[in-house]
């Protein structure tokens, strides 16, 4: 029999390309895209080998994004520090090694401060702080560095460096991450290299940065120019401070794979709504033996049928198991006459996913489908111990638009703003209402109209729109073309009742006159209004420094003691030593002028908030603050 086993939130979507959503709906499973990743433990330095003692254990790290090589270290657990000295500055290696292997970590370095993390000791991605350079190279953050040959002339030592695709890099001092896909070197029985090593997927803060990048060795500062299939992770520590948290992975291997024999099908005739009882079913219009799940190919009907699989799935390591599947229109999924997967049809494509435990063996693998009209599409995907995501079985899955054109993009380039309308995600979440605002001066914002919030922020370049034009449109998604960071996407005021606020979470019931105006300089200016509160909301570039200036403006008819300018809201809001605030570590808030009033951290439903009185004995007031990232 299988087993079921139960996980909480999922870390990393399946091989880096998946977003992590969850249906919560009574006909169909949850959306788990990927088994937990392993985590290196950080209570304690017992996970490496033979540490320094420049490398320490903290609970939180805080550093001036202004001073060099600033860093203070706060006692706790879950934070590995290096803090390098004359006397002290020894790498860091991993107690596991690893061939292939998908790595997720978090990492904060301070101004001018350097850093690498070395895959199997030998092929460096870089660390350093990168901030606000143009056109970085191999050696800013997230390059790949260089090979290095003594042997030739002065100058021409360094080769094969590779720059990231963006500088998606954040302020120092702030927590940025890498999530990296690494594909180690083939060898044949005779140990003749057969394939070389591979950065197949690099993402930093989000944004894809390397893809498919072969290295023909190991880069400078390897550990041997003999490479292997596994070895361990190297971190660098002689170049300055640096720290790290929730550093996670995943290691593969190349020969372990679920398999499945042929498949016995039925094709019935069947012209609901919703997922049929098979068993009701009496119309058969096809059968036989298929090697994939083909649908439209086993059905003599376009629409309007249902089919039965039946096999075997033959598992050769026991351990825990995801199976997903992405079905256009409905169907099932059953091992060892189990329902795995359930989806009557309400989730029209969407992946769904779950996950179980199998022992070694050969189990009954069912699967049912139907079809009402138009995409047919039936896709099974696994991933188990040691074996990252594959397709099971699946059908030709139908194709909406020609993307392998060039992308469509958007680059402001005159002395006004760009201002796109359309729809925008915030996590998982498509927000229809938004206008995106591009600005020659190289930082940008997608905002919501609907809700009258900021949803998030990037720096150059700024716009993809290709889901908008082609495809017929489909999506008509803006995509940010470097690293956004997403704030909370919430109304910027709320009520203080107590020492607690409360916000105006249900806001389409109670904000009414959403529209924006262009001042002087194009900019736009937002104008909302909710319970007898009008709210203006200007953002607008800081002159040549990369930040964005935002100003509030609050207006009643009669004076209010109990509102609150709400300037960001998350997890974790933390004053710093130089007067900053550093919202979830993802970026700095600093109060510029609150009209006499003081900057406080307020609780919020188990969040936290930073916010400003408002409206105290007074008509109109306002609030003045930079966002900085």
């Amino acid at each position: 029999m299988i087993k079921w086993k139960l996980f909480g939130a999922v870390l990393l979507g399946c091989l880096l390309g998946l977003e992590c959503q969850r249906q919560d709906q009574s006909t169909a499973s949850e959306n788990i895209t990927a088994l937990p990743m392993q985590e290196l433990p950080l209570e304690n330095l017992q996970a490496f080998q033979s540490p320094g003692s420049n490398w320490q254990i903290a609970g939180r790290v805080h550093s001036d994004y202004e001073t060099d090589s600033s860093i203070e270290v706060f006692d706790g657990t879950g934070v590995l520090v290096n803090r390098p000295t004359d006397m002290a500055a020894e790498d860091l290696v991993t107690a596991f090694e690893h061939g292939d292997i998908e790595l997720q970590v978090e990492f904060l370095v301070p101004k001018a401060s350097n850093s690498g993390i070395y895959f199997q000791d030998r092929y460096e991605l870089q660390i350093l702080d990168s901030w606000q350079v143009e056109n970085p190279t191999y050696g800013d953050l997230g390059g790949i560095y260089e090979r290095w040959d003594e042997g030739q002339p002065e100058g021409e030592q360094g080769y094969e460096g590779y720059a990231p695709a963006v500088n998606a890099t954040l302020a120092p001092g702030l927590w940025q991450e890498f999530r990296v896909l690494f594909r180690a070197p083939r060898f044949d029985e005779e140990g003749r290299k057969t394939r070389n090593a591979l950065f197949e997927a690099v993402y930093l803060n989000g944004k894809l940065i390397h893809e498919n990048v072969e290295l023909s060795g190991p880069t400078r500062g390897a550990v041997s120019e003999d490479e292997t299939e596994s070895a361990p992770i190297r971190i660098q520590g002689d170049h300055g401070p640096v720290a790290f948290r929730n550093f996670r992975y995943k290691t593969y291997n190349r020969t372990d794979s679920l398999t499945t024999g042929a498949f016995d099908y039925t094709v019935y005739d069947y012209s609901g709504e919703r997922l049929p009882d098979f068993d009701t079913l009496t119309t058969v219009l096809a059968e036989g033996v298929t090697d994939s799940l083909n649908v439209s190919d086993l059905s003599p009907k376009d629409e309007r049928y249902a089919i039965w699989f039946s096999g075997d799935l033959h598992v050769p390591v026991s351990g825990d198991y995801l199976f997903q599947t992405q079905i256009s229109n409905g169907g099932n999924l059953y091992i060892d006459g189990e329902r795995v997967i359930a989806n009557d049809g309400s989730i029209d494509s969407h992946l769904l996913g779950n996950i179980i435990q199998l022992e070694e063996g050969t189990y009954p693998l069912e699967m049912s489908y139907f079809q009402r009209t138009w995409n047919t599409q039936l896709i099974l995907y696994y991933e188990g111990p040691n074996m990252e995501r594959r397709t099971l079985a699946s059908s030709a899955p139908g194709v909406g638009g020609d993307f392998t054109r060039p992308p469509l993009t958007v680059q402001p380039e005159t002395g006004m703003p760009e201002l796109i309308g359309g729809f925008t995600n915030h996590g998982d979440e498509k927000r229809t209402h938004t206008l995106s605002v591009g600005h020659p001066e190289g930082v940008h914002y997608s905002y919501d109209l609907y809700h009258a919030s900021l949803l998030k922020f990037w720096k150059d370049p700024f716009a993809d729109v290709t889901q908008m034009w082609r495809g017929r449109g489909h999506e008509q998604l803006l995509v940010p073309m470097n690293a956004a960071v997403e704030e909370a996407a919430e109304i910027p005021v709320a009520r203080l009742q107590g020492n607690e606020l409360r916000s105006y979470q249900n806001v389409p019931d109670r904000l009414t006159g959403q529209e924006y105006r262009l001042n002087d300089s194009g900019r736009p200016v937002f104008k909302s209004e909710i319970d007898g509160l009008t709210l203006e909301d200007e953002i607008y570039p800081a002159e040549s420094s990369g930040f964005l200036n935002r100003i509030l403006r609050y207006q009643t008819p009669q004076s209010r003691s109990d509102l609150v300018s709400t300037l960001a809201r998350g997890e974790l809001i933390e004053l710093l030593s130089n007067g900053l605030y550093r919202v979830n570590g993802k970026y700095y808030v600093r109060v510029t002028e609150a009209g006499g009033q003081e900057a406080s951290i307020y609780e919020e439903d188990g969040r936290q908030v930073l916010g400003v009185p408002v409206l105290q004995g007074t008509h109109q007031s306002e609030v003045h603050y930079q966002i900085i990232w």
